[in-house]
């Protein structure tokens, strides 16, 4: 009589420890998605921190070949590139073919075309949202560069255009929620510095 009533209880404590097992696996199930989810604050700026680090990679590539590099925007493609100078005489002479682009070799996160690069992320876009003013002036440009393209020499600063050495900016947003921006910003003299538009103002 004993011993029944031991089995019985043994067996009643594994279904409820069966029971238990399945709610927690439910719930795991439900909070676990959520919680990895992320916002669209978090995507605009994780892109904007991979455009920074982009570009800062191809200004060490143009100072380490000692060669010309160039990252263009293809902002209606929501795609950038980087071509390296391949002339044989350094000449600094991009056409923004895919040897060119080849020739960079560390932006290779995506494709357009036959031309490797890097795409944005899903649901960002290059865009001034609703930011009424970049944080180092106005520009109505989601790539506040002359022709879409940066260049860096071989000392790693920007290349001048039209005998100006000027920098520019790079505007991301989330096609979810236009009051999320931010930017990606480089001097003439090669610096970078990301920054986020929260409450009306650049961070």
């Amino acid at each position: 009589m004993m011993d029944n009533r031991h089995r019985n209880r043994q067996g009643f404590t594994l279904i409820e420890m069966i029971i238990v097992m399945l709610l927690a696996g439910v719930m795991a199930a439900v909070t676990v998605p959520r919680a990895m989810r992320t916002t669209p604050t978090q995507e605009v700026h994780k892109m904007a921190r991979q455009i920074m680090r982009d570009l800062e990679s191809a200004r060490m590539r143009a100072i380490a070949s000692k060669r010309v590099v160039r990252v263009t925007f293809y902002e209606s493609k929501s795609f950038y590139a980087a071509y390296q100078d391949v002339t044989s005489g350094r000449s600094g002479i991009i056409s923004e073919t895919e040897a060119e682009a080849r020739a960079s070799r560390f932006m290779t996160r995506g494709n357009l075309g036959k031309i490797p690069g890097a795409d944005l992320e899903k649901r960002v876009d290059f865009g001034f949202g609703k930011a009424t003013a970049g944080p180092l002036g106005s520009s109505g440009d989601p790539v506040a560069f002359k022709n879409d393209y940066v260049e860096f020499d071989v000392r790693g600063m920007i290349r001048p255009v039209d005998g100006v050495r000027t920098g520019g900016a790079i505007f991301v947003t989330h096609e979810s929620d236009p009051l999320v921006v931010s930017a990606v910003t480089v001097t003439g003299s090669g610096a970078f510095r990301t920054w986020d538009y929260r409450d009306g103002k650049w961070r």
